[in-house]
């Protein structure tokens, strides 16, 4: 069994003495001090434990292999540009169970690899990122919630990473990938951003099971951004109420499958993007369900649009009449943006069956599908329950307020 010892004095004193392998108790206070780390041992808050720091160097540096730092808050509150609560390099360290609060970067992992970052919270001042990765590979990151950053989870040239079960609100990009490969985004919700995820001249990225929800209080702002990249699989999400569900531009190569798309001003926008396979999609309540700009050859096959004209003739689940998602409305719009107010009303939707859009601006469903998924169907049923409920509600209400007028 390692020793464990009790912090008393400074902590960096502790730190120095113990053995490898050691486990250092911090007991509940607060404590100012910047500690360094190099060696494999346990730092462990008990209680309470608050460690934080003005000072331009980092509260926690941690280097060397199989560091452990769990269950204590760290405050960073300096405000040089480099500022970063914790500073991690090396492999194999365990970050668990940490409140971060800091001014500029929550974490920074610089060359390190094999790190686990879990069942921790990190809140910023829009000055810097939540975690943020340099030539670091083969990290775990779960189960984090992350608000007020600039970037929640930021990699540059950081390679088979996984992102699972985090929570990422109101920042600029929710996770950012720069010139990485193979990187994992999976359950996680990014909600409230400027961009939910944004992935640039990135390689073979799986983005599946993640919620990207009400990104959209800019005029940039979309729920997913492939930009520049290739071989991504996008698989199981869900978009909802962004500005813009999928933005893909000069991308190729990759696979939107089983997604749910729904309620944005936007579903899916293409931008000189070719060789992209769209299938089994789902498409309901989005303002323009799609636009292709300069992306005529991209393969879009197998998707419910709730706005298609539908007949299966052959039974197949498929319809026989091709569908093409016209965005008239979208170009109309961005010409003259006072033209929202007309959103579906009769005389613009005759003008656009009058006006087409320009052909390359198009994207075709050659057989889209007849029936939307079961979990959306769920959800209109529940709605339609709702509403049954709140009529006669009112309705019983009604009836009281005459049947008492009667009475008197």
């Amino acid at each position: 069994m390692p020793a464990v010892s009790v912090a008393e004095g400074t902590l960096q004193s502790k730190i120095d003495e113990a053995q490898k392998g050691a486990t250092i108790e911090l007991n509940e206070g607060e404590y100012e001090e910047t500690l360094v780390i190099t060696k494999p041992i346990t730092l462990k808050g008990k209680g309470e434990v608050l460690l934080r720091s003005c000072q331009s160097d980092p509260v926690v540096t941690m280097s060397g292999e199989s560091v452990t730092l769990k269950n204590i808050k760290v405050e960073h509150c300096g405000d040089e540009k480099e500022d970063t609560a914790i500073y991690v390099t090396g492999s194999n360290h365990k970050l668990e169970g940490l409140a971060i609060e800091t001014t500029r970067f929550g974490i920074r992992l610089d060359h390190a690899n094999g790190v686990t970052i879990q069942d921790s919270e990190i809140v910023g001042r829009k000055q810097g990122n939540g975690i943020d990765l340099w030539k670091s590979n083969q990290n775990t990151f779960e189960n984090l919630k992350i608000t007020n950053v600039t970037d929640g989870i930021y990699l540059e040239q950081s390679n088979g990473n996984t992102i699972h079960r985090n929570d990422i609100q109101i920042s600029r990009y929710g996770m950012h990938l720069m010139f990485s490969n193979e990187n994992v985004l999976d359950e996680n919700a990014s909600r409230a951003n400027i961009t939910g995820t944004m992935l640039m001249e990135s390689k073979r990225t799986v983005v599946s099971n993640n919620k990207f929800l009400s990104n959209n209080k800019s005029v940039n702002a979309q729920g997913l951004l492939i930009y520049l990249s290739i071989d991504t699989e996008v698989i199981g999400n869900e978009f909802i109420s962004n500005r813009v569900g999928i933005f893909i531009e000069e991308a190729e190569n990759n696979r939107i499958d089983s997604n749910k798309i729904k309620d944005n001003f936007i579903g899916v926008q293409f931008k000189k993007s070719n060789g992209n396979n769209i299938m089994r999609n789902t498409f309901v309540g989005n303002v323009n369900d799609a636009q292709a700009i300069e992306s005529a050859n991209n393969q879009v096959n197998g998707n419910y649009w709730d706005a298609a004209s539908k007949v299966d003739v052959n039974g197949d689940g498929k319809s026989e009449i091709v569908y093409s998602a016209d965005p008239y409305f979208l170009t109309l719009t961005n010409a003259v943006p006072e033209y929202q107010l007309f959103f579906q009303a009769p005389g613009l939707i005759l003008l656009q069956n009058i006006l087409k859009s320009p052909a390359d601006q198009l994207l075709t469903d050659s057989a889209p599908l007849m029936n939307m998924t079961i979990e959306v169907e769920k959800e209109r049923s529940t709605s339609f329950s709702l509403w049954i409920i709140s009529v006669v509600m009112i309705l019983s209400s009604f009836s009281l307020f005459i049947f008492g007028r009667k009475r008197r």
